[in-house]
């Protein structure tokens, strides 16, 4: 920019110019902490990031503060700030709540209780096919839904599938939990039989075995991640989760670990609770005439590194839809940076040579003169 800038008459950036040794090093430090910083969002290896939230219903029904909106508005934030693949909300009563362009929403309800399952569009397609690629039902009785559903990949790059057909897929499941009959007990099989069911149906008729399980899962501590995974059923003996983050609730002072993220694929699991309490204003739901307060859910965001996963072969690299535009962008700058470091040089070498005629010329004519 100096340079054009000199080039047009700025004085001052003539002289920023000139002052070219030593340039050309700060022009490569400059290119390589430009690189370094556009590198650090990069998802080179195979990898997903997964988030569970329930903001409870009072937040849409009471609606203090304007909660509704704030919830809506922080849900799609997080969503393009860390770049979800799926998401599972859980009673988010507005139906007409969107997401931003590069995801859709896929819902089920039962009675009054929702569930809304969110994709990255623009790295996944949810397949169609009742009972094959996806199925919905109730946990117990008119209440606590959950949909099963089968996505395939949209990148071109293999994720490393493990199904007969060697189709980049995973069997997504987002659900919210009916609760166990008491804290040191674990549900029912009355109570998950019907999901177990429904997830059992979709591996059988997809071929697809990687799972990622999305869930309000109501479970206390006794309840670890490995005995939901086993009384569901899920396709092989690994077991791959968040922490047992005390999520739930503002009503109780968030004394439980509901919110789980479980898969029988990966590496390992890295959790992050999105927030902390004290709590916003706006999330504090309390109802004026018994005091009673609402049962505010923390966000759990998970990413999930699948090295490790089921199936022989090494894990392949990750096609981020970033990757084409950062390639572009580190060529740009790279070249640019060359060219600045050659012209430095070149500036450098014509102003040596300039001193040096002119140490000539001055000497020449001493020489004339004294003579």
């Amino acid at each position: 920019l100096c340079w054009l800038s000199c080039r047009i008459g700025a004085h001052f950036c003539c002289r920023f110019v000139a002052m070219s040794r030593g340039m050309a090093f700060r022009c490569l430090q400059l290119q390589s902490l430009l690189v370094w910083i556009f590198l650090q969002p990069s998802r080179g290896w195979l990898q997903f990031q997964l988030l569970q939230w329930n903001p409870h219903w009072q937040c849409f029904v009471w609606n203090q503060n304007n909660c509704s909106t704030h919830v809506e508005s922080q849900l799609n934030e997080w969503l393009e700030e860390y770049d979800v693949d799926f998401a599972n909300a859980v009673e988010i009563v507005d139906a007409n709540y969107t997401t931003p362009e590069a995801w859709s929403i896929l819902r089920t309800f039962c009675g009054p209780d929702r569930v809304a399952l969110i994709y990255n569009n623009l790295r996944w397609r949810a397949l169609e096919g009742n009972g094959t690629f996806q199925s919905a039902g109730c946990m117990e009785g008119d209440d606590r839904p959950y949909i099963v559903q089968v996505f395939e990949s949209l990148n071109s790059t293999s994720i490393g599938s493990n199904s007969s057909n060697s189709s980049e897929r995973l069997v997504v499941v987002g659900a919210h939990f009916p609760h166990p009959a008491g804290p040191s007990l674990p549900l029912s099989a009355d109570q998950t039989d019907g999901l177990k069911n429904s997830i059992a149906g979709v591996v059988n008729g997809s071929g697809e075995q990687r799972v990622i399980l999305i869930a309000d899962t109501n479970e206390y501590s006794v309840a670890p991640n490995t005995a939901i995974r086993e009384y569901l059923r899920l396709p092989t003996l690994k077991t791959v989760g968040t922490d047992l983050e005390n999520t739930c609730c503002f009503d109780n002072g968030f004394l439980m670990s509901f919110d789980r993220i479980i898969t029988n694929f990966g590496g390992h699991m890295r959790t992050k609770v999105l927030m902390q309490p004290p709590l916003p204003n706006w999330a504090q739901q309390v109802q004026e005439v018994t005091f009673k307060r609402g049962a505010f859910h923390l966000p759990v965001l998970a990413t999930l590194f699948a090295q490790g996963e089921p199936g022989p072969g090494p894990v392949p690299p990750y096609p981020n839809h970033h990757s084409g535009f950062k390639t572009a962008f580190i060529s740009i700058v790279s070249v640019l940076v060359l060219v600045m470091v050659g012209w430095f040089f070149y500036a450098a070498m014509s102003e040596k040579k300039k001193r040096d005629l002119l140490s000539m010329t001055e000497e020449s004519q001493e020489s004339d003169d004294s003579e």
